[in-house]
């Protein structure tokens, strides 16, 4: 056991794999094809409402493993309510994932959002979404992402979500958040506050608090005593003494970089929570590379309202045509 005083250290992150970067930049390049500007600028927000085993994901990453989960969710209420045959052989999406079409990658796009915005689990969206619609009319169809946003479904998301922060899944396990991965990421910082807060809502409250501290390592000692008191935090970590200690696991910095980095949309690093992020310096010019990328590719920074006008160019021009040739 760690002495009380102890505050660990920040771990820096040095000049991020450029490689790495541009595997990330080119699936948002190839997302904005689909995407209206405002939504990169709403993907900064939704970076700090959604669930935190999210938090190190792209949008685009975020929104395949949504499909994911979707799919998971759908073939074990078909296989519960319909058919546990032919369970595992739907898709439950277009043949071409996520990237069929506009329709099908608009759809899954903002039905993840809805689920950042909730701040909740993918698969628990999905799943008690579906349930909740299975209840509610007998119906020979599991309901399609872009009909999870019922006032029925979200009330039920939400009870089962706030369930959860008294049961098992309380917390994110990724060791992104364990001290020894610790780089004053405010993603890390918010994570640290949720456990502290969240750590009173259980019946076991503080046997989960000394093992917050030493077995999860998602908890700085000094954070802890700030909050519940010096006497408290030793006995909690008495009280949890024998529980497991999670293995340590540095997660390599290219790994570190958080869902609103690098987006093609302006970024105010003076503004919170960037002026905090030991990565606003590396962000800023990696959304400006993004964005001058989807420019020389789409050939404009909208590319959504380009098709949408390339369209209408062609419908008037086949129009002319017709008329032409009548």
């Amino acid at each position: 056991m760690t002495s009380s005083s102890e505050c660990n250290p920040a771990r820096v992150i040095g000049i991020l794999d450029p490689i790495v970067l541009e595997e990330r930049a080119q699936l948002v390049v190839k997302a904005a094809a689909y995407l209206n500007p405002e939504r990169w600028q709403d993907e900064r927000k939704l970076a700090k409402t959604k669930w935190f085993d999210y938090r190190f994901l792209s949008p685009i990453e975020a929104t395949l493993k949504f499909v994911e989960d979707y799919q998971r969710a759908y073939r074990v209420h078909w296989r519960q309510s319909f058919d546990a045959e032919t369970a595992d052989k739907k898709r439950a999406i277009a043949s071409g994932g996520l990237w069929h079409d506009r329709k099908e990658f608009t759809e899954f796009w903002n039905a993840r959002a809805h689920a950042d915005w909730l701040g909740v689990d993918y698969f628990i969206y999905c799943m008690v979404s579906m349930e909740t619609a299975l209840r509610r009319a007998k119906q020979k169809r599991l309901l399609r992402p872009g009909h999870m946003r019922s006032e029925d479904c979200i009330r039920a998301v939400q009870k089962r979500h706030d369930e959860e922060m008294t049961g098992r899944v309380w917390l994110s396990e990724l060791p992104h958040y364990r001290l020894e991965n610790f780089c004053a990421l405010p993603d890390q910082i918010a994570h640290q506050q949720h456990v502290a807060q969240t750590v009173r809502k259980r019946s076991n409250a503080i046997l989960a608090l000394g093992g917050a501290i030493d077995a999860l390592r998602v908890l700085p000692v000094h954070i802890a005593e700030e909050i519940f008191g010096e006497e408290h935090v030793t006995m909690a970590r008495e009280r949890a003494s024998f529980v497991t200690t999670a293995r340590v696991d540095l997660v390599p910095d290219a790994q570190l970089v958080p869902a609103c980095f690098g987006l093609p949309a302006p970024l105010d690093t003076n503004a919170e929570p960037c002026c905090r992020c030991p990565l606003a310096s590396q962000c800023q010019k990696a959304s400006e590379r993004t964005l001058a990328d989807v420019v020389a590719r789409h050939g404009s920074v909208d590319p959504r309202r380009a098709h949408v006008r390339e369209l209408g160019r062609e419908r008037v021009r086949r129009l002319r045509e017709r008329r032409r040739l009548a």
